[in-house]
């Protein structure tokens, strides 16, 4: 299957992941996302009922558990872990209803946590077919496919393991709860809003500015002079980008995350709500009439429907004028990276 034009229909951030982890590419790394201290609440949340049943993957055997949005089925059998990636899971879910407050997920999403990597290639295999060839090269994390989210346990590193679940958990609840599809720029920086987390005893906290990976390589970009234009940011997507090298992986995702920060805090923030409530109710496409894209393409979610929409969306509800946005921000970001921590806080 040709990648670049299945990259959408997969839910783009799969094999993303894949060709940067663990190196900054579709999540934080434990620079950006601290684990759990608090010995007293993790006792306490142990001591919290667990809506679960046995399941068996292969020889493996797992638990299926059960919360307010969610079915996790998991082969990982340490009681604690279960209840925190539950915990992350659910935090992820309320952040995104409560920034769409017109998108609806009606229904339990179904994710698949395993204990190990060989428990998740063989899943991948079995689910995925001959797609199976996408995923696979993946090095540690996971993927979202078509709604459904497929992930591992990152040896010794359960920190950037919640983060990669907490990334995933926008995308599964974008495919769920949109009616319309988001172009890749915004559908990845949505989701990088959601790897920086930290702990309040056992509650997870999402604070998308304190991403120090990403400010990092949003840096280091600015000082080479290979900050990406936002027109091509608008019109590229994972499957050109990955081929490119690691710098300009970095630089891609860093901006699409600093880009997304900038539009919710500043006088752009306001088309990009109506944006994201026209993808909800199912008007977002309407934008698209008379540019030539078929109705096939929007529908298989294809690489010419993304290179169109992107930044077709960003002209018709964020900024007419594209070069005073590259203005604006490029200004923003020099600012925004002059001082770690960086004043920007987006929750």
């Amino acid at each position: 299957m040709n990648i670049l034009n299945s990259f959408v229909r997969a839910s783009i951030a799969g094999f993303l992941i894949g060709a940067t982890l663990v190196a900054p590419g579709c999540l934080g790394d434990r620079s950006s996302s601290t684990g759990p201290t608090d010995g007293q609440a993790m006792n306490r949340l142990l001591a919290e009922p667990l809506n679960s049943q046995p399941w068996q993957f292969g020889q493996a055997n797992g638990t299926v558990i059960s919360t307010q949005h969610y079915r996790i089925y998991t082969t990982i059998r340490d009681p604690l872990y279960q209840r925190l990636i539950t915990r992350v899971l659910e935090a992820a879910y309320a952040r995104a209803a409560a920034n769409n407050p017109k998108a609806r997920v009606s229904d339990l999403m179904d994710c698949y946590v395993f204990a190990d990597r060989n428990q998740w290639e063989l899943f991948t295999r079995l689910k995925t077919g001959a797609d199976a060839e996408m995923y696979l090269p993946i090095t540690a994390g996971g993927y979202a496919r078509n709604g459904l989210f497929v992930g591992y346990d990152i040896p010794s590193q359960r920190e950037i393991t919640l983060s990669v679940i907490a990334h995933e958990a926008w995308h599964q609840y974008s495919w769920f709860a949109f009616k319309d599809r988001l172009p890749s720029w915004l559908e990845e920086g949505l989701a990088t809003q959601n790897e920086a987390i930290t702990w309040q005893g056992s509650e997870p906290q999402f604070d998308p500015a304190q991403n120090l990976r990403r400010w990092q390589s949003l840096r280091s970009a600015i000082q080479e002079k290979r900050l990406w234009s936002i027109r091509d940011l608008t019109t590229t997507h994972a499957g050109r980008v990955i081929k490119m090298s690691q710098k300009h992986v970095d630089a891609y995702y860093a901006q699409l995350w600093s880009l997304t920060l900038f539009l919710q805090q500043s006088k752009y923030n306001t088309g990009l709500q109506e944006l994201l409530a026209d993808a909800a109710s199912g008007k977002l496409t309407q934008s698209l009439a008379g540019t030539g894209v078929t109705a096939y393409e929007i529908s298989s979610f294809s690489e010419r429907w993304n290179s169109v929409a992107g930044p077709t969306y960003l002209r018709r509800y964020i900024a007419k004028d594209v070069d005073a946005l590259q203005r604006e921000y490029e200004a923003w970001a020099r600012e925004f990276t002059s001082t770690w921590p960086p004043k920007a806080s987006v929750r």
